[in-house]
This record gives C-alpha cells, sequence and structure tokens, in this order.
C-alpha cells in the first residue's frame, strides 16, 4: 500500500504530466495559428502582387501578354 507522501508524489507526478501534455497541445495551437496567419499574409501579397502587375501590364499596353 501507497504511503500518503508516495501518494501525493504519485499525484504530483500525473499533475505534472498533464500540465507537460496540456503544453504541448497549447504550443501547437498557437503554432498552426501563426502559420496560418503567415500563409494568409502570404497569399493577400500573391494577390496583391499579381494585381501590380496586371495594372503594369494594361499601363504599357501589354494586357494579352
Amino acid at each position: 500500500m501507497h504511503t500518503m507522501t508516495e501518494e501525493l508524489v504519485s499525484q504530483r507526478t500525473r499533475k505534472l504530466r498533464e500540465q507537460a501534455r496540456q503544453s504541448r497541445c497549447r504550443r501547437r495551437v498557437r503554432a498552426l495559428r501563426r502559420a496560418d496567419r503567415m500563409e494568409r499574409k502570404a497569399e493577400r501579397r500573391l494577390i496583391e502582387a499579381w494585381r501590380r502587375a496586371a495594372e503594369l501590364r494594361a499601363a504599357a499596353g501589354l494586357a494579352d501578354y
């Protein structure tokens, strides 16, 4: 049978493991959100580049290019 100290250590260990697991999950969620933001920003920049290229072609008379 576990002594009171062993039981407390066991509970503390379980609690620390659970906290570590939750921390890993939170880090993964933050990393995913950061990646999503970066992807959206890259998409906006690409769309803006296409728009600007189209404007420049039109201004240069190369709209059919």
